[in-house]
């Protein structure tokens, strides 16, 4: 049984970086980034007290989203960085210091390993995933944004289709807050083909917490930004998730052409 309350040593706490980049020297004027990409948890935290199948669900990870994204990412010439642990042992995609950034319960499921968090576990978490992870990113947009490379920033992500009993029927959402030169220009391509039901920061918001790493390294550097979320059954297969990946290209192409 895993004890939450008993920090891992920080010499032991990963063995590989919490992060990946895909095509680092890619020449498109988008970065993609994908947050949730993993649900690999390391072998000494024990599955954080999680059945095989819970940490193959949608709490642990995005499921589909890291396939489009290198899809996406090879189709445009686009970098992409990429999570390589499970968004339970820590949410790049939140503030640092945000409640839900290490969570306890996930929709239904108690999370055991994250129960009453030992202050020195959460911080050697922060130092080995979330610091490291938006260092990388910084450091790809400080190299691209000095050879004079425009840069929009595109974050990958997909939702459950049924959350705590309520259907969602999106297939999918553009999110967007203060900037919206990309999202707009996303949401009038996508809306194009009236077989899409298409949200408008829909099935999540920026208000909820969830546009951290777009607002980091996009709106707060002046660059365009928005995340896609797209709905995890339309993306569960090899075919499926290239037929969306060749979808986004498409509609993605003009509206980098605009920034």
């Amino acid at each position: 049984m895993i004890n939450a309350n008993t920090p891992l040593h920080a010499a032991t706490a990963l063995s590989a970086p919490p992060f990946a980049i895909h095509n680092a020297d890619g020449r498109s004027g988008l970065l993609l980034l994908c947050e949730h990409a993993s649900n690999h948890i390391p072998a000494q935290y024990h599955g954080l007290g999680l059945s095989r199948e819970q940490q193959h669900r949608h709490i642990a990870w995005d499921i589909g989203a890291l396939a489009v994204a290198t899809a996406l990412s090879s189709a445009l010439d686009a970098p992409l960085v990429f999570a390589t642990y499970s968004r339970l042992l820590l949410d790049l995609n939140r503030p640092i210091d945000a409640d839900d950034s290490i969570v306890a319960h996930s929709e239904d499921t108690a999370i055991p390993g994250n129960d009453r968090l030992d202050p020195g576990e959460r911080a050697l978490r922060q130092r080995a995933l979330y610091h490291p992870f938006h260092a990388a990113v910084a450091r790809l947009i400080d190299a691209r944004l000095a050879r004079g490379q425009a840069t929009a920033l595109l974050s990958m992500h997909s939702f459950t289709p049924t959350y705590l009993g309520v259907s969602r029927p999106w297939h999918v959402g553009v999110l967007a807050e203060h900037d919206r030169r990309l999202a707009d220009a996303l949401l009038r391509a996508l809306r194009a083909d009236p077989a899409l039901c298409v949200g408008d920061n829909q099935p999540y918001a920026p208000s909820q917490g969830v546009y951290h790493s777009m607002d980091r390294h996009g709106q707060q550097r002046g660059l365009a930004c928005a995340m896609i979320e797209l709905r995890n059954d339309l993306i569960a297969q090899t075919g499926t998730q290239r037929a969306w990946a060749e979808r986004l290209c498409a509609v993605l192409t003009p509206a980098l052409a605009r920034h």
